[in-house]
């Protein structure tokens, strides 16, 4: 069941049934579909492609149904089932540019297991537990190969995540940084396993439906711990072809989310789906994982009181600026207009500037700017001065008891 969808507004869209094939078939039709559309429209008239000849008129006959009543009550039905499914669910988004791909390279880490381990860390901080999570891997290099289950949680995402938000305090940042390594090379070593055919829940889940309704039962298929592990309160995927503006699709289980992304070269893309389970909260915790998780990265090689030091000299200097610009005798301009005559008269290049542009104030704060490495600028403003201030600085500084 594959749907072309065309809005008002000139966008369309691509809807598919998953149970007939998978990413990498549709992203090849959806190229195909747009490179073949827009090919046809770029030497098209300006009229339109299907605009008629002069004086002709086109000619369309109207379909007649014939309706039963038992057919009109199924529709009925269908419908409020439809908007019922609608009403119950939340989608939300997050568009993170602070960094992508390049960077997550720069820290010699795969750039799909870095966005696996944010979701875990994120998904823990709103839940306090791991959830079961599906990630699909690729089995396209075999015939008639579709995807295999790369699970992403392991014995060291576990770790890592419960020391960085159970008990932030007790690990430094050497030792964080480094269950971080081993979580995102564990998913990478999984993933890389199950594309070459040796992952275990295809293999399992045809034994399974193999089974007669005569035999019997393998103790395993109803073993609490292994249902458990398959109900993937996270199931994600990732499609980062650039045709897409967005993709995405719904959870797999009432009690989980559906997590689409797409990995850029300076931006990440998440579309997050679940029955009101707090989509909106998960996007913030997302940001914040992957923010935590580049300065634990960039900053692991560290001691604990030269990070601390490049952290407070921001900070003093955000401090400044932020009294600074609070003053009532602060000028509008560098040009001390105080009318709104004035300030438009200003040159133009001189009205948009800081209201405290080329003071010596000013001066020596950009000063103080230029002596901090660019990474720790980055860090310090959007990590070490967000909600979790206080639990990333206890990162730098582990309990000395």
């Amino acid at each position: 069941n594959f749907q072309i969808l065309v809005f008002a507004n000139g966008r369309y869209g691509f809807n598919g049934e998953h149970s007939l094939t998978d990413a990498t078939t549709d992203m090849r039709l959806c190229n195909t579909l747009v490179h073949d559309v827009e090919a046809v429209a770029a030497e098209a008239p300006v009229a339109g492609v299907l605009a008629p000849a002069v004086g002709e008129q086109p000619t369309t006959e109207e379909l007649q149904f014939a309706f039963s009543a038992e057919l009109l009550g199924h529709i009925e039905r269908a419908v409020e089932f439809f908007d019922a499914t609608v009403a119950a669910h939340e989608l939300s988004t997050l568009s993170f540019d602070s960094f992508g791909k390049e960077q997550i390279k720069k820290m010699k880490v795969s750039p799909d297991a870095f966005v696996q381990m944010a979701m875990q860390l994120a998904y823990y901080r709103q839940f306090r537990h791991v959830p079961a999570t599906y990630e699909s891997a690729s089995t396209k290099a075999f015939a008639r190969g579709r995807t295999e289950t790369s699970r992403s949680v392991s014995a060291h995402s576990v770790a890592w995540c419960k020391t960085m938000v159970d008990h932030p305090e007790t690990t430094g940042l050497h030792a964080k940084a480094e269950l971080l390594r081993k979580s995102i090379a564990h998913q990478s070593q999984f993933t890389a396993q199950c594309a070459k055919g040796c992952g275990i829940d295809r293999h399992l889940l045809g034994l399974e439906l193999a089974l007669q309704a005569d035999e019997p039962r393998h103790a395993l298929f109803s073993d609490p711990v292994f249902t458990g592990s398959r109900h993937w309160r996270l199931s994600t995927s990732q499609i980062s072809d650039s045709i897409l503006a967005a993709y995405g699709w719904g959870e797999v289980v009432d009690d989980g989310f559906g997590v689409a992304y797409r990995i850029e070269g300076e931006a990440l893309h998440f579309n997050v789906v679940s029955q009101r389970l707090g989509s909106a909260r998960l996007c913030q915790y997302l940001s914040d994982a992957l923010m935590d998780m580049r300065f634990l990265l960039t900053n692991a090689h560290k001691q604990p009181h030269e990070i601390k030091a490049e952290v407070d000299a921001v900070a003093n200097v955000l401090t400044s600026i932020k009294l600074l610009s609070s003053s009532p005798n602060r000028p509008l301009s560098p040009q001390a207009a105080t009318t709104p005559t004035e300030l438009h008269a200003a040159e133009p290049e001189a009205r948009f500037r800081s209201p405290f542009a080329e003071t010596p104030v000013a001066n020596a704060m950009v000063d103080e700017l230029d002596r901090l490495p660019s990474n720790e600028v980055i860090c310090a403003l959007e990590t070490r001065l967000s909600r979790f201030v206080k639990e990333s600085l206890s990162w730098a500084l582990p309990s000395t008891s």
